[in-house]
């Protein structure tokens, strides 16, 4: 499971950098929170999770065989990441969608992310990037 992959702010942190490409300052490292399944309500997918780091940045991480339609499910995570950023004022919302992926629908995905706003990020990630094989 996903909370098995986050157990220390080394993880977290490799994630975010390595994984997500955000060049967050180091000091955001050292306030991280893990809500299962979420904190701030961004999504309903079981197995998920979110992260708040440094109070500035929410992640909410989503296994995608967890969807049962990615299509109609992802813009709506999107946009109640979206709405949880502004309200509570945080920099960066991105949602991180773990699995074997649609490429078909993947530049349909990004673009979509893309269009609502520039502090809004969609990612792909494959489980090998996560250090773990099942979910």
């Amino acid at each position: 499971m996903l909370q098995d992959v986050f157990v220390s702010t080394s993880r977290v942190r490799a994630f975010v950098r390595d994984v997500l490409n955000c060049g967050c300052p180091e000091s955001v490292f050292d306030d991280v929170r893990i809500g299962l399944p979420t904190l701030y309500d961004t999504h309903d997918v079981e197995g998920g999770l979110e992260m708040l780091v440094g109070g500035r940045l929410l992640v909410a991480v989503v296994l995608f065989q967890r969807l049962a339609d990615p299509a109609a499910e992802i813009p709506k995570i999107l946009e109640r990441g979206r709405q949880a950023r502004d309200a509570y004022c945080f920099n960066r919302f991105r949602l991180a969608v773990v699995g074997v992926h649609d490429e078909s629908q993947r530049a349909q995905l990004e673009a979509l992310a893309s269009a609502l706003d520039d502090r809004l990020h969609l990612h792909l990630v494959n489980q090998q990037d996560l250090g773990f094989d099942q979910a």
